[in-house]
């Protein structure tokens, strides 16, 4: 068996499906399609064809799936251990709901818990493409995989999804701020995340920043985001880091 990752972001609006060296994070091969379906049917019946369109190899070291919604939200383990996934996801996002499509992920290592609603089309086609499939919910794969890297000096993370971006500000070993914000434009990014260094008192301070995007139309968005960074002056005391896929963070998280 190969030392490779087979990973799979996906939506709603897309599936972007990728072949990443366990060793090296390095991206062999990539593959983007766009979702636009109206039943649970039709999704499947759209990701058969994608998933018979790819050259993919026949069989990979490890296999991952990340669920790319906005309605998502950490809790601590206590609260989570406290009460249910089902009560927490309706208390955030409302009672009119399939309680049998809420899930949710421990991240052990922070005791917390994502929870989060992922449609049955989505768990039914992959766990019978890839029985082994890991799937999770991708800010909760992100988290994860941000602390294995060095999480001592402040870092402000902003991941792009194709209708949100995560905006998570990591310092001195901790996870001091998380939180989803729609968009439409990258002017919208700006202002969101203007909006947190304000809150979190950080408009003055220094730090690093890290985006992190899935496929060429995403990695537009943030290179044209750092453009506009660039020029306001309150993030001139922010030193641009990574610009790199998230599908490489996905190796962390097996």
């Amino acid at each position: 068996m190969n030392n490779s990752q087979l990973t799979i972001h996906i939506s709603r609006t897309s599936v972007h499906v990728a072949e990443v060296l366990l060793s090296s994070q390095e991206i062999i091969k990539e593959e983007t399609f766009q979702l636009m379906e109206s039943s649970s049917e039709g999704y499947k019946k759209a990701l058969s064809e994608v998933f018979n369109q790819f050259t993919f190899k026949d069989s990979y070291q490890e296999y991952t799936a990340a669920w790319s919604t906005p309605k998502n939200i950490f809790v601590p383990l206590g609260v989570f251990n406290e009460s249910s996934e089902k009560s927490i996801y309706k208390l955030m996002f409302g009672k009119d709901i399939d309680e049998s499509t809420i899930d949710y992920n421990r991240l052990m290592e922070l005791s917390m818990v994502s929870v989060y609603e992922i449609p049955h089309w989505v768990k039914s086609f992959l766990i019978m493409k890839y029985p082994t499939i890991a799937i999770k919910h991708e800010h909760a794969m992100v988290i994860r995989a941000l602390f294995q890297k060095n999480t001592f000096k402040r870092k402000i993370n902003l991941t792009f999804n194709d209708e949100y971006i995560n905006i998570d500000i990591i310092d001195k070993n901790e996870l001091t701020f998380s939180n989803t914000f729609e968009y439409q434009t990258v002017e919208d990014v700006v202002y969101h995340l203007l909006f947190v260094l304000r809150q979190e008192n950080l408009m003055e301070q220094e730090g690093g920043i890290d985006l992190y995007y899935v496929g060429e139309p995403l990695k537009t968005k943030a290179e044209e985001t750092i453009k506009i960074l660039e020029q306001i002056k309150p993030f001139q005391r922010l030193s641009i880091g990574n610009i790199d896929s998230v599908i490489k963070l996905h190796t962390l998280c097996v």
